[in-house]
């Protein structure tokens, strides 16, 4: 009995994750094929592509206008939009390439007399942005596990090991907890 409950979790393990995958596929796909009224499989992902391209497209002429370059002065200056509006933006330009983001992995030592470590992004070298230029000091943004969130640290560079790694696989590691395996 304890052999067959073994075997029933183990192929829980395998087939799991492939039907949640292959589900949220269908799902999505399904449901953005529905937001078009003609019946052809794979219309809606692919108007879904066209549209985004068509925007992107469009934005890229219209970041030259004056209006777009006003408004987004007018955004970076009021208080409590200015906050939300510049995060959302710098989160974006580091995602899509158009700015430095999370592109140095380092190990975070968190004491020089401990020997823990946390997995971390160099994300700002110099400070300008906190009026400290002249300082020793880095600016390392440490993701939380499993949650879209993280911490900042502001150490001096001994505290950091740089990892000869791809960004995004140690993106996937710490969101994972750890428990990827880079395949």
């Amino acid at each position: 009995m304890k052999r067959l409950l073994y075997y029933f979790i183990q192929g829980l393990l395998y087939t799991t994750p492939i039907a949640i995958t292959i589900y949220l596929l269908w799902s999505t796909l399904s449901y953005l094929d529905d937001l078009i009224p003609l019946n052809i499989p794979g219309l809606g992902l692919l108007s879904l592509i066209a549209i985004i391209t068509f925007i992107g497209f469009i934005g890229g002429f219209t970041i030259k206008f004056r209006l777009v370059k006003f408004l987004d002065k007018l955004l970076k200056t009021v208080p409590l939009v200015k906050i939300i509006y510049s995060s959302v933006n710098d989160i974006m330009k580091s995602m899509t390439g158009k700015k430095k983001g999370f592109q140095q992995p380092v190990l975070l030592r968190l004491s020089l007399k401990e020997d823990v470590r946390r997995v971390g992004f160099v994300t700002d070298e110099d400070l300008k942005d906190l009026g400290k230029s002249n300082s020793k000091m880095i600016t390392v943004y440490v993701p939380h596990s499993l949650a879209i969130s993280g911490q900042v640290f502001v150490v001096p560079e001994n505290y950091i090991e740089p990892l000869n790694v791809n960004s995004s696989e140690v993106m996937k590691y710490i969101i994972a907890g750890g428990v990827t395996g880079g395949n």
